[in-house]
């Protein structure tokens, strides 16, 4: 059987918004695991970790020897992936380009990125599908490609990039294999992660598509609407896995809401303590499908954290980004959360376009009210295939793309300013004693002292210039 290398590219230097710590890449997981219960060999190459450069990631490709290359692109990393595909070029070895952002801007993206083979959607099947073809007939011609679904495949005769039919999406997500996690790095991933205590840290994916359409969110167009999800049982067993074989104490569920199917999540917390599992866990939630009952029942599972896209304190905004949810439910979600005993962590989200100044103020001031354990500052970034991305273009509010990302100004803020008013935002809330004493408390004294000192001062160095409204 042929060997497939998986490649996480890293993210490049001028990409604006920092780096976050390594975990594993759950998408090229759940490839890896597709294949290999398949029978191929497959072999991980995580340069988001590693931060090679080309040339060097170049050499460890060649090395391997594969006969398949699958590389996963992002909005934020087509510029990195470009240059790998370059540099393999006249290696002979088939190159696939998967990832949200083949899916968002096929054509696009497939011309940025000079390359040949794009999946779009979701690419487990359809990977599969190449990696058999490839097996059985030793080579991916275009009359073997054209008749695959859910391809970007270039005609070299015309030079025109041809998408075949969709690949209808996976309806049970039960059927997926655990991720391969021994075939990863993971002892080189992070361990922890500020709203969970314990450690070694794991990280899972049980549901794909939502049902809402937010204005900024491109996550629809990668998933779709439809929810679809693992059932408790494969959810609970997956758990098992990894605290069993890897010795995995806590996990972070990386997925956009893991608890719009109330059952779904009593289910799983009535596994969890029927099979005694120790396991710290955190997820992510909409304010509007939470309640008592289930934050009760999943703080009694385990759970430590839930993490809230609060974005604005502003109900005109709420609106504008299509969050479909009120400034009362913000409030609500965050008090259930505190009264069961589970961490609400909350994200405001500043800079949006048509927000006003003192918008982004009245957001700050909510947030300090709300009071959640942990905030996240974000700064409005416009994403391809988003209404608000269109809205910026239109509107000429560009201030420098890196990739197809857009960092835009706004009607009252450049984002140069939007960049201080984030960063005096950030330490300002972080130096009230309160916070001060939350974080130590949580990270440690030493650990506190090692990064946050470094933290304040590089913000105490930033100037907002602008009033408060």
């Amino acid at each position: 059987m042929k060997t497939v290398l998986l490649i996480r590219p890293d993210l490049p230097e001028d990409y604006p918004m920092g780096k976050l710590p390594p975990f594993l890449p759950l998408g090229l997981g759940q490839l890896a695991g597709v294949l290999k219960q398949a029978g191929f060999s497959v072999v991980i190459l995580d340069n988001y970790l590693y931060e090679k450069n080309t040339n060097e990631l170049a050499q460890d490709i060649r090395a391997v020897k594969p006969d398949l290359i699958g590389l996963t692109v992002s909005v934020a990393t087509i510029s990195t992936c470009a240059e790998i595909i370059a540099a393999m070029k006249n290696d002979n070895i088939p190159i696939v380009a998967g990832g949200p952002q083949i899916t968002i801007a096929p054509v696009e993206t497939m011309k940025l990125l000079g390359a040949d083979i794009g999946v779009g959607g979701e690419g487990e099947n359809t990977l599969l599908e190449l990696c058999r073809t490839l097996d059985r007939t030793g080579r991916l011609s275009f009359s073997h490609l054209k008749n695959i679904s859910g391809l970007i495949i270039k005609d070299a005769q015309t030079n025109q990039y041809l998408l075949t039919p969709p690949r209808e999406l996976i309806k049970d997500l039960d059927t997926l294999p655990f991720i391969p996690v021994s075939i990863f790095p993971y002892k080189k991933y992070q361990k922890t992660t500020p709203e969970l205590k314990s450690s070694p840290l794991g990280w899972m994916s049980t549901s794909r598509g939502c049902p809402w359409n937010c204005s900024f969110c491109s996550n629809i167009l990668v998933w779709g609407r439809h929810y679809r999800c693992m059932g408790a049982k494969r959810v609970v067993d997956e758990m098992q896995y990894l605290s069993e074989n890897f010795g995995i104490k806590a996990i972070n569920f990386r997925e956009d809401n893991f608890t719009v199917n109330r059952q779904r999540v009593l289910d799983i917390c009535s596994l969890i303590n029927q099979r005694n599992l120790k396991i710290e866990w955190t997820c992510e939630s909409r304010v509007d499908i939470v309640d008592e009952e289930m934050l009760a029942a999943m703080k009694n599972a385990g759970c430590s954290a839930v993490y809230f896209g609060i974005e604005s304190g502003s109900q005109r905004i709420l609106d504008l980004l299509r969050k479909d949810t009120t400034v009362e439910q913000n409030e609500t979600a965050v008090k259930l959360c505190k009264k069961v005993g589970i961490k609400p962590i909350a994200s405001i989200m500043l800079g949006v376009p048509q927000q006003t100044l003192a918008e982004n103020y009245e957001s700050i001031r909510f947030i300090k009210k709300l009071d959640p354990d942990m905030v996240y500052f974000n700064v409005f970034m416009g994403l391809p295939g988003t209404d608000l991305y269109r809205y910026i273009i239109e509107h000429d509010l560009i201030y420098k793309k890196v990739g197809l990302i857009i960092l835009p100004n706004s009607e009252c803020l450049t984002w140069p300013q939007k960049l201080k008013l984030k960063q005096r935002t950030e330490l300002l809330y972080n130096l009230n004693p309160k916070i001060l004493f939350r974080h130590i408390r949580r990270m440690g004294l030493l650990r506190f002292l090692q990064k946050g000192f470094l933290t304040i001062r590089r913000y105490a160095s930033s100037r907002c210039g602008l009033e408060r409204a």
